[in-house]
């Protein structure tokens, strides 16, 4: 930092955005196919690592919108891979440049690698830009030297930030809102004396996972018609009845149940456990 400039955050200079719109264009199919369905990312991961990367470079108004998706989208297990993640984005952060991601090949998929890369790259451009918001503001309420030069460098890094700035303030303000509104996890409810089958069991420890998004249990826990499906997986089966407020689950197929979701065991093992897995790719919704 510039001894004469007290401003403690770094900001969008030439020299700080070169890297890492470089690393954009390179790692630009990873960052696309991370806003498809069934990224090598899921949005969960997504989020804890743009958070990390933000926690280092302090810009405010990253930390509020991506706080509001982690909100919006709920908790969920960490998985083993998650450490190496988290270690090599904050360090990104703390080098201000992209790092060699060659190791994470040890414990992730190379479309996975390439995700990361991706979305460190993203969120390092979006921190430096709200910085620079803040470091525009500092020098025109004179809390820094007022340089020419470089507050006009400033003033276009925010003007072409602007338009989509303003649109991603609003999504997170709606994301806060729908958290803030919907219902919270009801605790299951399960057959009596012991008698929950092995499935119901894994459909108990899935629930936070399945139902960790906002607007679902908005729609879905906050519903005033209960939600009758069943689940089969292998040779067992199970009903969920959800909605009302609660959650309940009982063995076998009911005969009320409005449609049936077929999979396997193992899919849903590994969910529950909170593993990275595309969610539910194998699975076949019957109507009844």
């Amino acid at each position: 930092m510039d001894v004469r400039d007290p401003f403690p955050r770094r900001t969008a200079t030439p020299n700080r955005l070169l890297p890492w719109l470089v690393e954009v264009g390179r790692t630009l199919p990873g960052l696309a196919r991370s806003y498809l369905p069934g990224p090598a990312l899921d949005s969960r991961t997504r989020e804890r690592v743009l958070l990390a990367v933000t926690e280092v470079n302090g810009c405010r108004y990253c930390a509020w919108i991506h706080g509001s998706w982690q909100e919006f989208l709920g908790p969920s297990s960490p998985h083993d891979a998650e450490e190496a993640l988290l270690a090599y984005a904050t360090a990104c952060a703390e080098a201000g440049r992209p790092l060699d991601a060659g190791p994470l090949g040890q414990v992730l998929p190379p479309e996975a690698v390439q995700a990361l890369r991706a979305t460190v790259a993203q969120i390092e451009v979006s921190n430096l830009v709200g910085n620079t918001v803040d470091g525009l503001l500092a020098r025109l309420t004179r809390k820094r030297p007022l340089d020419p030069l470089s507050t006009v460098q400033e003033i276009a890094v925010v003007a072409a930030a602007l338009p989509l700035a303003v649109p991603l303030l609003a999504a997170g303000g709606l994301l806060r809102a729908a958290a803030r509104l919907a219902p919270a996890l009801p605790r299951p409810e399960l057959p009596p004396g012991g008698e929950a089958n092995l499935l119901v069991h894994l459909l108990t420890e899935a629930a936070p996972q399945l139902l960790a998004n906002a607007v679902l249990r908005l729609v879905v826990v906050g519903s005033p018609v209960t939600l009758v499906v069943g689940v089969k997986a292998g040779r067992t089966t199970a009903t969920v009845r959800v909605g009302r407020g609660r959650l309940a689950l009982e063995n076998g197929i009911a005969g009320d149940a409005i449609a049936v979701v077929e999979g396997e065991v193992e899919p849903l093992l590994r969910f529950a456990s909170g593993e990275l897995v595309q969610e539910l790719r194998n699975v076949r919704i019957r109507l009844q």
